[in-house]
């Protein structure tokens, strides 16, 4: 079932009036949105400067994609998904750093992409 919370307080006209709306996914409910990450990634990473991923929820379970390459997990809960995605960024940068020497064009665009993001702590 979905959830709506609607809370407004009238006031006199010089005070603010507020809605707050929140929507509680189910699997009847899907939906996407944008947000960005920041912080710390493992193996002692962390991003630079916050990065655009695309959240969606479909069935019970949460993606998160990167646009620009199509990096994505998925997981029951969004801060399982979004954790493991920390995860993959970081794996996904040492195995491109690894195979430096061999890769082609779309891959080293990859790995530059992904150093303009990771830093070591």
């Amino acid at each position: 079932m979905n959830t709506i919370t609607v809370s407004a307080n009238q006031k006199t006209s010089s005070a603010k009036s507020s809605v707050n709306v929140s929507l509680m996914p189910d699997a009847r409910t899907p939906f996407r949105f944008l947000t960005s990450i920041t912080g710390l990634l493992p193996d002692g990473k962390h991003l630079i400067r916050p990065l655009d991923v695309v959240v969606e929820y479909d069935g019970g379970e949460f993606l998160v994609s990167e646009p620009q390459f199509h990096i994505h997990t998925a997981g029951t809960t969004l801060k399982e998904a979004l954790e493991e995605f920390k995860y993959v960024l970081a794996d996904e940068l040492d195995e491109l750093t690894t195979d430096e020497e061999e890769l082609g064009p779309r891959l080293q665009a990859e790995l530059q992409y992904l150093r303009s993001f990771i830093r070591m702590a």
